[in-house]
Formats: C-alpha cells, sequence, structure tokens
C-alpha cells in the first residue's frame, strides 16, 4: 500500500461510513492467531535510490482480533 492508497482509504472511511476522526487506529495481525495491536509512531525513510518507505511502529498487543473486525477484513 502507498502513502496515497492509505489516505484514499482514510478518506473514505470518513466520508462514506461515517468513521470519526477521533476512531482509534489499530493493526490486525496474523490472520491464523489474529490479535490487535496499538500503534506508536510513523517514521519515513529514503533509501540510497530515492525510494521513500513509511513504517507503522507496532505498539502494545491489546488482545484478541474481535470476530467482527476479523469478517470485515476477510479473515
Amino acid at each position: 500500500m502507498t502513502l496515497g492508497e492509505l489516505k484514499d482509504e482514510i478518506e473514505y472511511l470518513l466520508e462514506h461510513e461515517g468513521v470519526s476522526e477521533n476512531a482509534s487506529v489499530l493493526l490486525a495481525h496474523q490472520p491464523n492467531w489474529p490479535f490487535e495491536y496499538s500503534i506508536n509512531s510513523m517514521a519515513a525513510i529514503q533509501d540510497d535510490s530515492g525510494n521513500q518507505t513509511i513504517y507503522m511502529e507496532e505498539g502494545s498487543q491489546l488482545g484478541y482480533l474481535n470476530d467482527q473486525a476479523k469478517e470485515a477484513i476477510g479473515w
């Protein structure tokens, strides 16, 4: 996913799904044993070829991913 695609996904959720800007953003991890994690921070780097990458830092494991989230993701 590119930063632009991420932005489009967020804008769609805000404009068409009625999601609030105050909604929490969590990371769903590993479909066979699904957990949810907080996100601590984001960082941008550029490699020697000029390619840019954005990294999201995994935060704390919050617990198991709930069934509603698994279904929405398609797990």
